[in-house]
């Protein structure tokens, strides 16, 4: 009988007993500080490829029973059942405190379950066990970064991804996981050292437009809107359908006093994109600079009437119809401002009311 059937009886019951845990989604883009990173914990399953687990060398020591338990994890990942891959993996953990491979999958459980504290210990146990390997580093940097019991997480996770980059120097995720946390760490240095990592990315990676797009935020945030255009051109050559990229060159030519082309930029996009991060924000400061105070509160009026449940869409549009003086359409986006329980909005709200 093979060792995913022949099961132990603690492993039949808990595959059996246990309740299943909705699945996750494996990874998710987010925006810190303007950047807009890939962040999750279960980026380590893109990650493996081969994966840090089969790394392991032939004549480990690995039993029958160790791998048993793996195919049962496996299995039991495979139909989002994280819950019972957890109470499995964390007993063969005690019951094995030297094989690597459970760690590791022990920790790839905990991050889909948004436990991030509890899988980087996880992994620095794996690393500490040995061997190391680049896949492994790059999931404890990306889990360290997540944490948020660790008071140094962004020294830790640059830590790792720079551990990484010394061992491939052909992967492109760990030069541009290491230039994100060394731009979230903020110090002029690091912007310096993000910049050749975000380069490095580039090369190695050359069709991929985040690498560039990163630049061009930074460049903003040096108040080089030229540089920013530049770099961000070659984003949007390589995606030329991403939002994101269409609202950073907008931000540019903004920080060139050139709203009208900016505005050009975001007019065209649909509902949908128009409440893509970023982009009402970008599109209302432009109309503010023309002078043009009440398409701005157009622009959020439209927003907050598609979805009424967002205070803060309610609120800008508030805010803007105050400044076009229009005191029937603030009182109206006031009140269901304040109705959300938006931070702000009685302040406004009664501004309104005496108007």
């Amino acid at each position: 009988m093979s060792p995913a059937t022949a099961r132990t009886p603690q492993v039949r019951r808990i595959m059996n007993d246990t309740p299943p845990t909705p699945p996750r989604k494996p990874w998710s883009v987010i925006a810190v500080g303007g950047l807009f990173l890939l962040a999750a914990f279960a980026v380590v399953y893109a990650l493996r490829a081969p994966g840090p687990a089969a790394s392991v060398a032939a004549g480990s020591g690995i039993t029958g029973n160790v791998d048993e338990i793996l195919n049962a994890a496996l299995a039991l990942k495979r139909e989002s059942q994280f819950a019972k891959a957890e109470v499995i993996l964390k007993q063969a953990c005690i019951e094995h405190p030297t094989e690597q491979r459970l760690f590791i999958e022990y920790a790839e459980i905990l991050g889909v379950l948004k436990r991030p504290d509890e899988a980087y210990a996880n992994y620095t146990k794996a690393i500490g066990i040995g061997p190391r390997t680049a896949a492994l580093e790059l999931a404890a940097g990306t889990t360290a970064n997540m944490a948020t019991g660790l008071s140094n997480k962004l020294a830790e996770a640059e830590k790792h991804y720079a551990a990484a980059q010394a061992m491939d120097r052909t992967d492109w995720k760990a030069p541009l996981f290491l230039a994100q946390i060394q731009i979230k760490i903020g110090t002029p240095e690091k912007f310096e050292e993000a910049k050749k990592n975000l380069l490095i990315a580039a090369k190695l990676q050359p069709e991929m437009a985040t690498p560039w797009g990163t630049l061009a935020d930074l460049a903003l945030r040096e108040n080089k809107p030229e540089i920013a255009l530049q770099h961000i051109a070659k984003a949007r050559e390589l995606e030329p359908q991403v939002t994101l990229w269409r609202v950073v060159q907008a931000r540019a030519l903004k920080r060139q006093n050139k709203p009208e082309d900016a505005i050009k930029l975001l007019v065209g996009l649909d509902d949908a994109q128009i409440r893509e991060p970023g982009v009402l924000a970008t599109m209302a400061e432009c109309f503010g600079m023309l002078q043009r105070p009440a398409d701005a509160a157009k622009v959020y009026s439209k927003a907050s009437d598609s979805n009424t449940d967002n205070g803060e869409w309610a609120l800008e549009a508030a805010l803007w119809w105050e400044k076009a003086a229009d005191k029937a359409a603030m009182l109206k986006y006031a009140q269901r401002a304040d109705a959300m329980g938006q931070d702000g909005a009685a302040a406004v709200l009664e501004r309104a009311k005496h108007k």
